[in-house]
């Protein structure tokens, strides 16, 4: 019976030797986590992908990658409160909103915010960009709060003609940095000979009624400070400004591929794809405050000339010149 006994313990160690023998030989399998509104297939999630395989990382070998398609931020909570539960090795967001949330959620949980945080410093993420003193860290979209001021002169540069703008911003008040982008807005539109037709929006429901209040009788055009709340929906904005022959800044340039007339923005694509990195990066044992903060170094101005004769506008030859790229 000792000699059974015996046996029994060596064929259990045996099994439990060659068990950590095939997880050592198969690695381990990270979990990442990705906090968006939208689609599974924006330039975001496949800059990420595309990063992330570049790296190393397989899915469905050595990485789990979550990409859940989500409509609103009371969907996304539930998504984030998950990530955490679960210890997922990295959560990954785009758009400040999702990035507070999930700030506001863990304090040490690694995150990773890949575009749509304006100032990381102003929104409260962090109080210093070269040493990060959370659990967070990332690609901002631009330096600062001064790009929607560009894209405003940038809209009155392609449409000359300019002088009523219906500004559409979400309102909800979760994300500073949207009320501080608006009052940038009101502060270069005089400069620019511009006035302002606000259109605050909480609920995508409202976003309906406020386009219908718009003809091309009391507004030249159309300008959204971009914001997570109108991801999903901007084909509704495009469509509205179509009907209406009405001129559409874009938030990016897959939004001029489907009739905006124009944007002017950071490369999603890049930022997510160097968003990756600092994914890696954690992955191998480095923490968030060791990895400084960036900022895109690449702006493309994306004009769509199909549109422009549609509402029957004439680019100036020399805004076209500058333009990144023309879809004619």
């Amino acid at each position: 019976m000792k000699k059974v006994g015996f046996l029994s313990i060596l064929f259990a160690v045996t099994l439990l030797a060659v068990a950590v023998m095939a997880e050592a030989q198969q690695g381990k399998v990270y979990y990442v986590g990705v906090l968006t509104i939208g689609t599974s297939d924006n330039p975001h999630i496949k800059g990420l992908r595309d990063g992330l395989k570049e790296a190393g990382y397989v899915e469905g070998k050595n990485l789990v990658f979550d990409t859940p398609t989500k409509d609103t931020y009371e969907e996304l909570r539930p998504v984030a409160k998950a990530y955490i539960e679960k210890t997922f090795d990295v959560i990954i967001t785009t758009g400040g909103t999702a990035t507070l949330m999930a700030k506001g959620l863990t304090t040490t949980t690694p995150i990773v915010f890949v575009g749509g945080v304006r100032d990381p410093i102003a929104s409260g993420l962090v109080s210093s960009v070269a040493r990060p003193d959370a659990n967070v860290t990332g690609l901002s979209s631009a330096t600062d709060f001064e790009l929607h001021g560009k894209r405003l002169q940038t809209f009155k540069e392609v449409v000359p003609a300019l002088k009523r703008v219906a500004v559409f911003y979400n309102a909800r008040g979760e994300n500073p940095g949207h009320a501080q982008n608006l009052a940038l807005i009101r502060k270069v539109a005089p400069s620019l000979g511009l006035t302002l037709a606000e259109k605050p929006i909480k609920l995508r429901t409202e976003l309906e009624p406020a386009l219908s209040s718009i003809s091309k009788d009391t507004t030249g055009g159309i300008f959204v400070i971009c914001s997570s709340l109108f991801a999903k929906p901007f084909q509704s904005i495009i469509a509205a400004a179509a009907q209406k022959r009405l001129p559409l800044i874009g938030c990016s340039a897959e939004d001029v591929s489907f009739g905006a007339l124009l944007s002017y923005d950071a490369d999603r694509y890049r930022l997510a794809r160097r968003g990756a990195w600092y994914v890696d990066r954690i992955l191998k044992g480095a923490k968030p405050t060791e990895l400084p903060i960036e900022t895109p170094n690449y702006f493309e101005l994306v004009i769509n000339l199909k549109t422009a004769k549609q509402i029957d506008l004439t680019i100036p030859q020399k805004v076209l010149g500058r333009a990144d790229r023309v879809i004619k």
